[in-house]
């Protein structure tokens, strides 16, 4: 059974989201260097290639993994560079999601693009993605204790996510904090299990908090406030957008 502590931050859990979603907002708009129309920003691409039709009964019967076509999914991992298992999950993510939450137009290329800018798609420590979306190794980010240029993060979850109860750290390949997956904790691969490590569970997790946090991220505002809700530095916000906009210019443009 959870800890006193854990029911009550789960409690507090949608008012932390916002806050953090509004910081990133008044971080934005006030630092004098990008203003809500302009400054980095990857367009969306055209949703991956995958069976037409599909419902939201199909989606919740149905592994990430499966969504994407497989010719495309290798074909385009051969031109841009990113790893055949990571690949999949963020285009099926962006496939479930274009059913789920069609106004979001959520792209392959930005999941891609934080992906990276996270954990080099789960390469950052000398690990990979095995076959079932699991992390050879578990990836853990550095504690959040306010040094190292981060922002201090107190433990959320006496370490039940992240494995430790002094301060909190990010977790997987996307890199999530505890109190981010204890609001969207997602099953991507359908297994019955939500592990951040896995990397379906965590781009679905990523994927959605986008969505909430963004809007309509085919527009600049609503990409730009989606990016800083994950990560409220500006260089990261430039880090992810040129990544995702190198991937999309490495494919044509029907993808």
């Amino acid at each position: 059974m959870a800890s006193k502590k854990v029911r009550r931050n789960r409690t507090l859990m949608v008012i932390a989201v916002l806050g953090v979603a509004t910081w990133a907002l008044v971080s934005c708009t006030t630092s004098g260097e990008i203003t809500p129309d302009t400054g980095p920003f990857a367009p969306a691409l055209a949703t991956p290639p995958h069976v037409e039709g599909l419902t939201l009964d199909q989606l919740a019967h149905s592994a990430i993994a499966d969504l994407p076509d497989p010719t495309w999914v290798k074909e385009t991992s051969q031109q841009t560079g990113i790893p055949e298992r990571a690949l999949t999950a963020y285009a099926g993510v962006t496939i479930g999601l274009s059913v789920v939450d069609p106004e979001c137009h959520l792209s392959w290329n930005t999941l891609a693009g934080i992906g990276w800018v996270e954990s080099h798609h789960g390469t950052i420590f000398g690990g990979k993605i095995l076959p079932n979306g699991n992390m050879s190794e578990p990836i853990f980010g550095i504690p959040l204790d306010g040094k190292n240029d981060t922002k201090a993060l107190p433990d959320f979850d006496d370490g039940n996510f992240d494995g430790t109860a002094e301060f909190d750290r990010a977790v997987g390949p996307m890199q999530i904090v505890p109190p981010t997956w204890a609001a969207w904790h997602s099953d991507g691969n359908n297994d019955g299990n939500e592990d951040g490590q896995n990397i379906d569970d965590s781009v679905l997790a990523a994927g959605r908090y986008l969505c909430y946090s963004g809007g309509d991220l085919s527009t600049i505002p609503g990409w730009k406030d989606a990016i800083y809700s994950y990560n409220q530095v500006q260089k990261y916000m430039v880090d992810v957008a040129n990544k995702a906009n190198e991937y999309a210019s490495k494919v044509p443009a029907t993808n």
